[in-house]
């Protein structure tokens, strides 16, 4: 008996530390972040893909995150935006679309290649989904 316990343990103890570890960031990626967002704070890296590292963080009182490629290129970043400070065609275009649906959060996603656009994470009969509009309030 004594033996399972002891195997349990040595087994709990393996599943914290593996829960505990960081994600190894490149430094040409960690470089490249702390240049765009030098003011951000609560900074935590997980890792999107092969060659994509995601950094979340807060930034003047708003939690975003940015996407970096392995070698340091930025790919996107996306901002929370209060949904008072949403643009009105944002939220009209989303409010034809989704009625009934309740806006989560809103946010303001840049894009290394030039396509911005608004995420909206609502909920409409009792499921959680997203969507993404232009600034002009487009459904994308």
């Amino acid at each position: 008996m004594k033996k399972y316990i002891f195997i349990a343990m040595v087994c709990m103890v393996n599943i914290v530390t593996v829960a505990a570890q960081k994600t190894q960031v490149p430094a040409a990626a960690e470089k490249a972040f702390l240049q765009k967002f030098p003011e951000a704070r609560n900074v935590i890296w997980d890792k999107e893909s092969k060659n994509e590292y995601e950094a979340s963080f807060l930034l003047n009182g708003k939690k975003g995150s940015a996407n970096f490629s392995a070698s340091g290129n930025w790919l996107e970043t996306e901002i929370a935006v209060p949904q008072a400070a949403a643009p009105q065609k944002v939220l009209e275009g989303f409010g034809k679309k989704f009625p009934g649906a309740k806006v989560n959060e809103v946010f303001q996603i840049s894009s290394a290649s030039g396509k911005d656009y608004f995420e909206i994470e609502y909920t409409l009969k009792g499921k959680k989904k997203e969507t993404r509009l232009s600034a002009s309030g487009t459904v994308i």
